[in-house]
């Protein structure tokens, strides 16, 4: 299984691969030369590896360009975004 995603800008998406290796290794995560889009290939655990990689992209979006971005789970894509705050009413 591949999750792709695609992310705003290249120099995004490298700052985002980086961090992606960390949590899954080099050899299970591809950048695009010059594109937008970082794939990482999931073997094992797909519900865990799932989640890892959005905590790594929530992660990620502490970077203040970078609103959403994209994902593609097999034929399923996705969007998204920078959690916003809520505002409590007393």
């Amino acid at each position: 299984m591949e999750l792709r995603i695609l992310v705003p800008d290249a120099p995004s998406a490298a700052v985002l691969a980086d961090r992606l290796v960390v949590a899954f290794g080099s050899e299970d995560v591809s950048l695009r030369d010059g594109r937008r889009e970082v794939d990482v290939r999931i073997d094992r655990e797909p519900d865990s590896a799932i989640l890892r990689a959005l905590e790594t992209v929530e992660q990620w979006f502490d970077q203040p360009r970078v609103g959403s971005v994209e994902l593609w789970l097999g034929e399923c894509s996705y969007r998204y975004a920078r959690r916003a705050p809520t505002e409590t009413w007393h």
